[in-house]
């Protein structure tokens, strides 16, 4: 259910979300090669729906496609199957961001999915895990930390004026 590979195929950099499940074949959990070696943790496509993340990581390739990443990247791209539908998940999915380790849902695929990609990077130790979704409400653009202190401020800042600390 999880591919894990070291390279971006030449198509990703101009593919479609819609075109992902047919490219890839399973959701993916790259890790690619910077000039510092811990990794930036991205998640995106956890909701096939929210596009945003995987559009804003494949202009960050495409921008470093012939010079070295500045920073090793890990990055998951999840719900390959619901993006080809245009779906937040399928009917018979659970919902990708509600199944990580320690949420109270019950044991699935996914579940066990999500409990390898947390093994994999616990051992990799990323200096910080992004996960990129859509903002469709009237509320304006915030960043959530759950570490407070001044490195995620300032990561936080990158993205946002405004800082959601739970």
């Amino acid at each position: 259910m999880l591919n894990e590979k070291t390279h971006i195929p030449d198509e990703f950099l101009s593919a479609k979300v819609e075109d992902l499940q047919d490219l890839l074949k399973a959701p993916t959990l790259f890790h690619l090669e910077g000039i510092n070696p811990q990794p930036l943790f991205i998640c995106t496509l956890l909701h096939g729906n929210e596009t945003t993340g995987f559009y804003a990581v494949q202009r960050l390739l495409k921008k470093y496609s012939d010079k070295p990443l500045p920073r090793a990247i890990s990055l998951f791209i999840g719900n390959i199957a619901a993006a080809k539908e245009n779906q937040r998940r399928l009917d018979e999915q659970d919902d990708y961001n509600r199944i990580w380790p320690g949420s109270h849902h019950n044991d699935s695929p996914e579940k066990d999915m999500m409990q390898i990609v947390t093994s994999i990077m616990s051992k990799k130790k990323p200096f910080a895990s992004i996960d990129i979704h859509n903002n469709t409400g009237k509320n304006p653009h915030y960043a959530c930390i759950n570490i407070l202190n001044p490195h995620g401020l300032v990561l936080a800042s990158k993205f946002s004026e405004i800082a959601v600390y739970f």
